[in-house]
């Protein structure tokens, strides 16, 4: 009986003690996602009103801009004349009796696209060709000499045809290297028509004696 005591009091007291190890777990422990706060969005940022560094920015970007497309236009705008005349030289062959006066003809409305046409008209022969020299940007003996051939085939009666493609690459040449002016109005009333508009000078230029 006693034993009987003595066994029921062991066992009462041990599940005593596991009940008193058995401490409840608190809920934070038991979720481990019931830790994780809640997910908080940035405000939105408003670029509006701009800070004055940025329209700096902007007025410095749109002055850059304008400045390129000037320059561009400009560029273009100075080498109308010049693309005209390479488009044309490209139109004459050694099978026109007149080739002589036409690749000339190239030449000094070209000029009078660039300089006055008071300077360039009244120039022949030797002053011609003189100015053709003074206009390019360094100096070049053989085509100073191919621009003396094209003149002189100017004053004969029959220009000679193995002459052509020298004479036709002086034109081209002088077309390419002449150091035309980029200020025209600094040299006066200057024909800014092209080549399409000719003059009565230009058809003077079409005479042997008037090269």
């Amino acid at each position: 009986m006693q034993s009987n005591n003595l066994l029921s009091s062991l066992l009462s007291s041990s599940a005593q003690t596991t009940s008193a190890n058995q401490m409840p777990v608190p809920p934070q422990q038991q979720d481990p996602l019931a830790q994780l706060r809640d997910i908080h969005v940035p405000t939105e940022v408003n670029i509006w009103p701009l800070d004055w560094g940025w329209w700096v920015a902007i007025a410095v970007f749109l002055l850059a801009l304008f400045c390129l497309y000037k320059t561009i236009t400009a560029h273009i705008r100075h080498n109308k004349a010049r693309k005209q005349a390479l488009a044309l030289l490209e139109s004459i062959s050694a099978q026109q009796s007149n080739w002589p006066v036409a690749l000339n003809s190239i030449l000094k409305r070209t000029a009078m696209s660039y300089y006055p046409t008071q300077q360039v008209a009244g120039l022949f022969g030797k002053q011609w060709q003189a100015f053709l020299t003074s206009a390019l940007k360094s100096s070049d003996s053989k085509l100073e000499n191919d621009l003396g051939l094209l003149v002189s085939n100017v004053y004969q009666a029959t220009p000679n045809p193995s002459d052509f493609e020298t004479c036709k690459g002086a034109v081209k040449n002088w077309l390419l290297k002449a150091k035309l002016p980029k200020n025209k109005g600094a040299y006066g009333g200057v024909n800014d028509g092209g080549l399409n508009d000719g003059s009565a000078h230009d058809k003077q230029t079409k005479e042997p004696h008037h090269a």
